[in-house]
């Protein structure tokens, strides 16, 4: 009995390519809302610090989770500019919710996979330490799951940096 033969012919390279293309455009346009929230979060602690009388309350840390965390503390119950926050700290709130997921896109490796119809699923991979030890994280993402979490965070970053404008706008 023969065995069958195999096709042993390299794949075509060009939808990986494709795909590839279409993954990093995707991932780009996350680090880009990523990014925005940041930088407005960033200039909104700066604004809040040279508030006279209350200013002095803000910290100005390095980390981008610590600004989130100084600024949620600036803007909530008891916090200098709870008054003018107005639903900021709400908003806050869902885009501290995106964190993971930055953090794996930012930080993690990818491998692109395609299906049978051209479309991909993402694969990242994390590898951290917690509490002193190895920790591997994996996020699997397909083409249209992937299309709507950057949605989300494209939304959110949107609406963060909105709130923030009108509580920079109600300061000056």
């Amino acid at each position: 009995m023969n065995a069958p033969a195999l096709n042993l012919e390299p794949l075509p390279r060009e939808p990986f390519e494709v795909a590839t293309e279409r993954v990093n455009a995707w991932r780009g346009r996350c680090v880009d809302a990523f990014t925005r929230a940041e930088t407005s979060v960033t200039e909104c602690l700066d604004v809040l610090a040279q508030v006279e009388g209350r200013g002095g309350q803000v910290t100005l840390p390095h980390l981008v989770g610590q600004r989130l965390e100084a600024l949620a503390a600036t803007i909530s119950a008891g916090g200098p500019f709870e008054a003018e926050a107005g639903n900021l700290l709400g908003t806050l709130e869902r885009w501290r919710s995106h964190t993971d997921f930055r953090n794996m896109l930012c930080h993690g490796v990818c491998k692109i996979t395609l299906d049978l119809q051209g479309r991909w699923t993402v694969v990242f991979r994390l590898v951290t330490f917690r509490s002193s030890h190895l920790s591997r994280e994996a996020l699997p993402l397909a083409e249209a799951e992937a299309e709507a979490l950057c949605e989300s965070v494209i939304r959110a970053s949107h609406n963060l940096c909105s709130q923030i404008g009108q509580l920079k706008a109600r300061l000056r």
